[in-house]
């Protein structure tokens, strides 16, 4: 159940920044932004997609509670009695009423009025909310509307763009609002992460199936944003290159799937306690070897982890010189990925707890 779970979140991520990005396109004028082919019937799938995609978990609680009673009451019960149930009648009325405003071609205003409290609702019943209401719902509703925002405007011109006219006017608004969307992500999800694992504990959690999938996306995001880089900043005549913007969504897809996975973990508030109950994550005996509480996170480095993290560094650079070569875009994204496999395992096996 944990995989489709995970998978669900993967897909309603990708609706959320479909939805947003259509919707911040609708304010850009015609002339600073490249035709995109907007398909009513793709907003419509990712307004229903968010409603079912986020009832999974729902589902996920009901099943749960059929144990000791009806499946009726079991679901009657999960919506009523839940945060979670009433998140998504929340987002069920709310998406409702979103894409009859697509549908019916209704003002950018009311469209993008309902997603944005669509992300609200998302925010207010976040797993952070329940930590610390007021304060958690504002960084999460922080998080995913400029995650969304972004990644929706990158997402429709990478792939829905008929050619690059007006490119030059595109970048000219669009590199400034990535930059700052970008570093509003990254701080609000440092704060959040924070309520998760203390900082102190960081290196510590890598011992747990949340902490590995925390540590690989983080390390996922480093070859986001020296796609980004290239795209934005080392592009300097400016030219249209859609397949480099799809290698970017691309890696962003697998910094959605790692925190997808991550969110289904359970968090370590105290690490050796969450150790002790739900045991290492499943590679990290294997490169690691055995562990024992207290953990103790430390650097050991051994020949075999630093030649990986030196053949890592390698394939990074050469994610750059495939841009300056121009070679097929494409092959980045293998050096992205064999990147981040080889990087992880390099730390990992210079790492000591």
């Amino acid at each position: 159940m944990t995989f489709f779970t995970a998978i669900a979140d993967v897909l309603l991520y990708i609706a959320f920044s479909y939805l947003a990005g259509y919707v911040v396109l609708q304010f850009v004028p015609e002339n600073r932004k490249p035709p995109v082919a907007a398909s009513n019937v793709l907003l419509l799938l990712s307004t229903v997609g968010i409603v079912f995609l986020s009832f999974v978990p729902v589902y996920e609680l009901v099943v749960f509670l059929q144990s000791s009673q009806g499946w009726g009451d079991a679901l009657v019960n999960a919506i009523t009695g839940f945060r979670i149930g009433q998140g998504w009648l929340i987002t069920l009325l709310l998406s409702i009423i979103l894409a009859i405003a697509i549908y019916f071609g209704g003002s950018r205003y009311i469209q993008g009025l309902y997603l944005f409290l669509l992300i609200l609702t998302v925010g207010f019943y976040s797993h952070i909310s329940t930590l610390d209401l007021w304060t958690g719902f504002a960084l999460h509703s922080i998080h995913i509307l400029f995650l969304s925002m972004w990644t929706g405007v990158l997402l429709h011109v990478a792939w829905f763009a008929k050619d690059g006219a007006n490119w030059r006017r595109f970048l000219a608004w669009f590199t400034p609002f990535a930059f700052f969307s970008v570093a509003a992500v990254i701080a609000s999800g440092i704060i959040i992460m924070f309520y998760f694992v203390a900082p102190s504990d960081y290196a510590n959690s890598w011992a747990l199936p949340y902490g590995q999938l925390l540590l690989l996306k983080h390390i996922s995001i480093i070859p986001v944003l020296l796609a980004a880089l290239i795209n934005g900043f080392l592009n300097k005549q400016q030219v249209f290159q859609q397949a480099w913007l799809k290698v970017e969504t691309s890696l962003l897809l697998i910094v959605f799937v790692f925190t997808a996975f991550m969110s289904k973990q359970a968090p370590p508030h105290d690490v050796n306690d969450t150790l002790r109950i739900e045991g290492g994550g499943w590679l990290v005996e294997k490169l690691v070897g055995p562990l024992y509480i207290p953990l103790t996170a430390g650097l050991e480095w051994t020949l075999n982890g630093s030649l990986l993290m030196g053949v890592s560094l390698l394939l990074l650079a050469m994610m750059l010189l495939s841009f300056f070569r121009q070679l097929n875009a494409w092959l980045s994204l293998l050096f992205s990925i064999g990147f981040i496999i080889c990087f992880y395992a390099g730390l990992m096996l210079n790492i000591s707890f």
